[in-house]
């Protein structure tokens, strides 16, 4: 569109279709993702959100959303105690495309937080090609230290007042779902998180992992394979290779995932998604690493990678959505 200014330019660089195309001069044209909705009141389900600025510098922000209050009658002391799950979410659209703000997510978001009652924070990390990966995984984990930081002390309200930060989540789907495995490995190596703070679950919904040779049942087709690997050196600028831990949990040894921060992990996968087989693969991986944690699966057939965005009224992403709400609830 006329927004992205590439009119003078029309020798493409790389084509990432359907998502956007980077011409030769630099300039990038997304295709999809960049539609905005503005926080407020959600009035399909009462949710609140509002958006926060983490760091001025490099304009790392998020969308935060806040679930209804309690109907009335019902304990009004309740709503003053820190009570609620913090979920801090990352959103998918393969670290190139989409925000907090886009409508599917918007929407997704609001649908969780009425269902699961938690206090989320929706990262807006920087996107590739203009910031290459490692940008949203710096971006993601500053945003996870600063929502685990105000749940402690504040000054943010909702994270200080409601956020029970002994309840905290880390959630995405696709690329998100990989910001939030990353995240989680990040905070058992090395210090961990700010303040001590500890991970009780993560949620990968279809997540985004790949590699170098088939796992399962996965796609043999080698223009496929060459595709996900020329998309994942896009991606990040050629810093990392298919077998890199980031994209391959798989590919470090097994006694690699032992260090994942956290007390329990889902993972949903959909059956025509070319990604299912390693999301399957990871699970296993994760239950046989010696890894101490709990491992919960969720398989939905028949549907296409993370379909429940498309199709938020079908029966099937209502049971998902359940399925996850449940998960962030559940003491």
């Amino acid at each position: 569109g006329p927004a992205d200014n590439c009119s003078s330019d029309r020798a493409v660089a790389f084509d990432f279709s359907p998502f956007l195309v980077q011409y030769r001069g630099g300039c990038v044209h997304r295709m999809d993702g960049t539609a905005r909705v503005p926080a407020g009141v959600d009035a399909a389900t009462g949710v609140t959100s509002k958006d926060v600025v983490i760091n001025h510098v490099t304009g790392l922000g998020a969308r935060m959303y806040l679930p209804p209050k309690l109907a009335a009658g019902g304990k009004k002391e309740k709503e003053k105690e820190k009570d609620l799950p913090v979920v801090v979410f990352f959103h998918g659209g393969a670290f190139v495309i989409m925000t907090p703000f886009e409508p599917k997510y918007h929407d997704y978001l609001n649908a969780l937080v009425a269902r699961a009652r938690v206090v989320a924070v929706s990262v807006d990390y920087r996107l590739a090609p203009e910031h290459p990966l490692p940008a949203a995984y710096d971006d993601s984990w500053a945003a996870l230290n600063w929502a685990a930081r105000n749940a402690d002390a504040g000054p943010e309200p909702w994270l200080r007042d409601r956020g029970n930060l002994s309840r905290l989540f880390l959630a995405g789907d696709s690329a998100g779902a990989n910001i939030a495995h990353n995240m989680a490995m990040r905070a058992g190596s090395g210090s961990g998180l700010e303040g001590g703070a500890a991970i009780l679950g993560v949620l990968l919904l279809d997540p985004y992992f790949w590699g170098k040779r088939p796992v399962g049942a996965e796609t043999r087709d080698p223009a496929t394979r060459r595709r996900y690997e020329e998309t994942w050196s896009f991606v990040c600028g050629g810093r990392y290779g298919i077998d890199d831990p980031l994209i391959n949990p798989l590919a470090a040894p097994a006694s690699a995932l032992r260090r994942l921060a956290c007390a329990r992990v889902a993972v949903t996968t959909s059956g025509l998604d070319n990604f299912e087989a390693r999301g399957e693969a990871y699970a296993a991986a994760l239950n046989g690493s010696g890894w101490r944690g709990e491992v919960v699966r969720y398989e939905t057939a028949g549907e296409r990678h993370v379909y429940f965005l498309d199709q938020p009224a079908s029966p099937k992403s209502a049971r998902e959505l359940a399925f996850a709400a449940a998960y962030l609830s559940r003491e």
